[in-house]
């Protein structure tokens, strides 16, 4: 960023901040007339100050030390004659900046206090004891305060910038895997019907001899657990559905709370609208099915489904009473092929995450106040949405 990159220089901006300064101080004083003794001294001060600047340009680092020297070289300028430069004291303002900007929060508030406690003295030595002069000082340590803490606040927001962008470049990779991942399962796939369908006829044809009824019932079995799972290769590689209409989402969730509803097992659905969403019906249901067939699996006694629309977004929210998700998990759930389960494929959760994400959604899980998993599924509504349908 451009901030930091200025911040990487800052021996070098400094040297030129105090070469201009020596150079002006230079010509301000053949204008006017100050005692001898501070104008020498002020000069020899901005001097040395310039000097060591110029050669500080060759240390790379800037530490904490760097700072505190400026401070001081600062604080001895103004010294020299303070009632005419205790207004240089706003020069205090930049190297506080940085150090709010570039060390540890508590290290850049001791900065802060040294600067304030070397101005404070300043100002016991020339006894300004007056109204202007406690104004002065105060005004001058809430300024100290606020720049410091405005240093702090960019540098963190920076941060956050920066997590943010590398989780980003972080899910576009992920994202190139699963779409490789995806052609592989479509090749995978259609290599396998084949000698699948060849099983179920043999299956078929020995039905009608008499052939061991546990071992017809194994090859069935099997056959059906395979078709399962090519199907749900199918549906993750097949490519994103074009056709899209306005879907009623009431209707979908209902049926999905009749398929999934057990007798040991409450299926509670929160939704007192009808929301519509512009969107290809099949693959909406097969998201949102995933998703509360799997919060059925693991729930103990109930499942909660909260939908409703904010700024134009559909949130479904899928809760369970179950064990919950461990944080090493949170991370890998949506990964085609990962199961803590003894049956299942591995694909469901890898199927819904691809259909929210290319309808320009999002789906993340979290701990629910029920115990378990809430997993949270995000949809635009669509251009055309004008809230919800009123019949």
């Amino acid at each position: 960023m451009q901030i930091e990159h200025a911040f990487s220089n800052y021996k070098t901006l400094r040297f030129i901040f105090s070469f201009t300064l020596l150079l002006a101080f230079s010509i301000f004083t053949g204008f006017e007339s100050f005692t001898s003794n501070s104008q020498i001294l002020a000069a020899t001060i901005l001097f040395i100050y310039t000097v060591i600047s110029f050669l500080t340009i060759f240390i790379e680092k800037v530490t904490i030390f760097d700072i505190l020297l400026d401070i001081s070289f600062i604080s001895a300028f103004i010294f020299t004659d303070f009632d005419r430069l205790k207004y240089f004291s706003i020069i205090y303002l930049f190297p506080l900046f940085f150090s709010g900007f570039n060390f540890k929060p508590q290290h850049a508030y001791i900065i802060t206090l040294v600067t304030f406690s070397e101005y404070l003295l300043l100002f016991l030595f020339y006894r300004e004891y007056h109204q202007t002069g406690f104004l002065n000082l105060v005004l001058n340590g809430v300024a100290f305060i606020f720049i410091t803490t405005a240093g702090v606040k960019l540098k963190q927001q920076i941060e956050k910038q920066q997590r943010y962008i590398k989780k980003l470049e972080e899910e576009k990779r992920i994202s190139e895997v699963y779409k490789r991942l995806y052609r592989i399962s479509a090749e995978l796939a259609h290599e396998i019907r084949n000698p699948l369908a060849s099983i179920k006829a043999a299956s078929d044809l020995l039905s009608e001899g008499n052939p061991n009824p546990k071992l017809l019932k194994m090859i069935k079995e099997e056959s059906a657990r395979l078709n399962k799972l090519l199907s749900d290769f199918l549906l993750l590689s097949r490519p994103k559905e074009s056709e899209k209409r306005w879907v009623d989402v009431r209707d979908i969730l209902i049926r999905i709370k009749e398929l999934y509803s057990k007798e040991d097992k409450e299926i509670i659905l929160n939704i007192n609208d009808k929301p519509k969403i512009f969107i290809s019906e099949k693959s909406f249901e097969s998201a949102v099915s995933n998703v509360v067939k799997n919060a059925v699996e693991w729930s103990k006694t109930k499942v909660v489904i909260n939908v409703y629309v904010v700024n134009d977004k559909l949130f479904i929210e899928v809760e369970d009473d179950g064990t919950g998700i461990t944080e090493e998990n949170k991370d890998k759930i949506f990964e085609p092929f990962f199961t803590t389960s003894s049956s299942g494929t591995g694909l469901g959760l890898a199927i819904a995450k691809r259909v929210v994400m290319e309808n320009g959604g999002n789906i993340f899980v979290e701990d629910s106040s029920l115990g378990g998993a809430k997993f949270v599924l995000t949809f635009p509504v669509g251009e055309k949405y004008e809230g919800f349908d009123s019949r």
